[in-house]
């Protein structure tokens, strides 16, 4: 933190109602020049909305906002930021034009408040996207589709784009949720960078490892009110207690699952094309954790076991039986379920309700003659939604009306209620809070009766969940490890080192 103490921001007593629901209840808090001030908070806490409110997309129902002890009123997005508070949102592609290029997508800013001209020309665009793309973007193509770049290039180029104004207060909402973990890294640096030149930075996050590592000071939210602020030296545990009420924090880890007979053989496979022979065996019971950075292969891997890309080579067996699925289908009627990690993308149908989401992948089950039963369908629902502790009005709710915890445990328990044999969840936990993801965790790790693959770059959520890690990089298995054996910041340091191509004499 630098010298500069300077109060830059700040929300005093806001309140925001949605109807009869309060999602904030007066909190205030303060941002100082030179600071990065964490907020964290279950899914549900009122995060989203407060860091809405700092940002001009949402008017607050009581209380105000001061910035530099001058109360405003922030009524758009090119408000706050002509009041120097830039915004990188969480919901990644609501913030990007997807088939707009990269180039188009840095300078959008700058072309809603006309700074590059009335008609700038496409090479002073590119010119400028290039000197906001400098040290950021490294091997993003500046003229490719935002639509056609993988999860963390789209994270990476909003992260770029919020930078490029130069702000006082930059509000960051889960920005490392799709990086890995060099990126994370880089990106934490970047955070103290701008905090020693005296930038404000509201850092928020569901990861407590990276709020302890990179935060001065931390307000904690809990339905809708500040349950506690804390300052550095961070406590996890303590910041947890405040997040949850006390709540259990973690899953608790049962005894290593390693009987049960084999329900995945895999044998010669391919991750990537020309890439090492895979072999690896999943038994009932078992949790399998994958790892590794960005490009490891282990996406590629999962999506091949569950019929949404080709297999490469080898041989898969399903309970003995020989299996090559072709499309999603095919893995679906050999009981194979698959959260992609892409679930805005891929696993959720807008519009849809959670009780069309949750029985989807079963619906012979709920078929009286032609037509569906909707009845049996929400008696079915409301029975999962206890069991998964799904926060919603009830099984009609449209699923995007849930938390990003609460959609996420729709999308794993789907799979569940179809009676899955072998489970392939890839990044479960994105942008899921602690409270959820132990849920989710405690969930995966209670199905006895099926095997579970699950992938995640994030050291922490592996070793909560898994029996054991494979380490992958470069398309193959580099590494085993025992998660009662490491902790993250060495399951990290494996990661990164197997990833870096070894010198030769």
């Amino acid at each position: 933190m630098t010298e500069d103490r300077t109060v830059v921001l700040a929300a005093r007593g806001v309140g925001k109602r949605f109807g009869e629901t309060t999602a904030l209840a007066g909190v205030s808090l303060e941002v100082r020049a030179g600071e990065v001030l964490g907020l964290v908070g279950a899914n549900g806490a009122g995060k989203s909305t407060l860091t809405k409110i700092l940002s001009g997309t949402e008017a607050p129902t009581s209380g105000h906002v001061e910035v530099r002890g001058r109360r405003v009123r922030l009524a758009s997005a090119e408000q706050a930021r002509e009041a120097g508070i830039e915004t990188v949102h969480q919901d990644v592609d609501a913030a990007l034009v997807p088939d707009a290029s990269v180039a188009e997508n840095l300078v959008l800013p700058l072309l809603v408040a006309g700074r590059l001209g009335r008609f700038p020309s496409r090479r002073r665009i590119r010119a400028e996207a290039a000197r906001i793309a400098a040290d950021r973007l490294p091997g993003v193509d500046l003229d490719a589709a935002v639509e056609d770049l993988g999860v963390s290039d789209r994270q990476r180029v909003l992260i770029a784009r919020g930078l490029a104004t130069a702000p006082s207060v930059l509000v960051l909402d889960e920005p490392t949720a799709a990086l890995s973990v060099d990126e994370q890294r880089a990106l934490h640096a970047t955070v103290r960078e701008l905090a020693a030149q005296g930038t404000a930075v509201v850092f928020i996050t569901h990861h407590l490892g990276e709020t302890v590592a990179v935060c001065d000071r931390v307000v904690a939210l809990r339905d809708g009110a500040v349950a506690g602020e804390f300052a550095a030296p961070l406590d996890a545990k303590r910041l947890a207690h405040a997040i949850l009420g006390g709540l259990e924090a973690t899953a608790q880890r049962s005894e290593v699952a390693t009987g049960g007979e084999v329900v995945l053989d895999v044998a010669g496979a391919q991750a990537l094309p020309g890439g090492p022979a895979i072999e690896l065996v999943v038994r009932r019971g078992e949790v399998l954790g994958i790892t590794g950075l960005l490009g490891s292969g282990k996406t590629e891997l999962l999506e091949q076991l569950a019929g949404v890309r080709p297999v490469l080579a080898g041989t898969i067996s399903i309970d003995g039986v020989p299996f090559r699925p072709a499309h999603p289908v095919d893995a679906i009627a050999a009981g194979v379920g698959f959260v992609p990690e892409d679930r805005a993308r891929a696993a959720e149908l807008p519009g849809w309700s959670v009780a069309d989401s949750l029985t989807l992948p079963d619906l012979a089950r709920y078929r009286r003659g032609p037509l569906l039963s909707r009845r049996a369908e929400d008696r079915a629902t409301a029975d999962l939604i206890r069991a998964l502790g799904v926060v919603c009005s009830g099984p009609r709710a449209a699923i995007e009306s849930l938390s990003g915890g609460n959609r996420q445990k729709v999308v794993v328990g789907r799979w569940f209620a179809a009676g899955s044999r072998l489970l392939i969840l890839d990044e479960p936990f994105r942008g899921v809070d602690i409270g959820a993801r132990a849920d989710i965790a405690r969930l995966v790790r209670g199905a006895e009766a099926a095997a579970t693959v699950v992938a995640s770059s994030d050291p922490e959520e592996i070793l909560e969940v898994a029996d054991r890690v494979l380490v992958m990089a470069d398309g193959g298995i580099v590494g085993e490890v025992d998660p009662r054996t490491v902790d993250a910041e060495t399951l990290a340091d494996l990661m990164t080192r197997a990833a870096r191509p070894q010198e030769t004499a």
